[in-house]
């Protein structure tokens, strides 16, 4: 999967760099955080690869560094459910050509619904673009479901709103998923996400205790569970192994079965429990 910064879309944008060959039939892509990414993104992610495989576009994702909530509501906001890596890692196994990362900025925001459009039209030959019924781009947002399919008709472009994914009565969203997350409910996450929930931790320092290794809880950009004892895997190197993790108000405590030593703990993921909270 090929990335591109929007800085680089920008200087193709502008003629300052020659747009990639594998542009020139035309791409077809989804924008958005794609916080899990969850069973609501895949939906569009399949409308994507849908609309490539039979038209011929490349398929690929416009997305951020971070969720925009830690963006815009950074003293309340409670943590990504993914790390870039990860979600890029998602988007390469379902079969993604591209992924244009935007690090998010108070320039970029001033960026006009239908201008973000044309840049992404010239820039990438946009021809086709799946979102949720409820996204909003450009400045303040003004950019809606009726704006984009007005400005795709005038551009010929294909937009698609496809229905919400429910879970339980409710829409699928990531703050849903978080929600369960912080009150331990691994379970519904699991069946939300299409997958356990895991902590990436290729650049946690854990500290050695005897059988027991801490991080503190700051280090992690991710959402964590409230205190409570969890049963969990570590995903090592070359296996994984099961063991118990406590949250503590400022630290996550693992305790290594049997005493053994870990090499670099790549990645905590949380087992559903039939009682969906621990």
């Amino acid at each position: 999967m090929i990335l591109l910064t929007w800085a680089r879309i920008e200087r193709i944008f502008k003629g300052q760099e020659e747009r990639p060959d594998f542009f020139s039939k035309g791409s077809a892509v989804t924008i958005g955080s794609f916080d899990g990414p969850h069973i609501g993104h895949d939906v569009l992610f399949n409308e994507v690869l849908d609309a490539s495989e039979s038209c011929g576009y490349v398929p690929g994702v416009i997305t951020f560094t971070h969720s925009l909530g830690g963006y815009k509501r950074p003293g309340a906001y409670e943590g990504d459910l993914s790390t870039l890596d990860q979600r890029l890692e998602s988007f390469r196994e379902k079969g993604m050509s591209f992924a244009v990362v935007i690090d998010f900025s108070a320039e970029f925001g001033k960026i006009k619904g239908q201008d973000f459009l044309r840049m992404l039209k010239e820039s990438c030959c946009l021809r086709f673009l799946a979102e949720g019924r409820d996204f909003r781009c450009g400045y303040r947002g003004a950019f809606g479901m009726k704006e984009i399919s007005d400005y795709s008709v005038c551009n010929g472009i294909t937009a698609q709103f496809p229905e919400p994914v429910l879970f339980k009565g409710n829409r699928v969203s990531s703050s849903l998923i978080r929600s369960c997350i912080q009150r331990g409910d691994f379970c519904s996450a699991a069946e939300m996400l299409g997958h356990n929930y895991a902590l990436d931790c290729s650049e946690i320092a854990w500290n050695c205790e005897g059988s027991q290794f801490t991080a503190e809880r700051h280090s992690f950009l991710q959402a964590l569970p409230a205190d409570g004892e969890y049963d969990v895997v570590a995903i090592l190197p070359e296996n994984r192994m099961q063991m118990r993790l406590t949250a503590e108000p400022h630290f996550l405590r693992l305790e290594v079965p049997h005493g053994d030593t870990l090499p670099c703990i790549r990645a905590v993921e949380f087992i559903c429990n039939d009682l969906g909270e621990s």
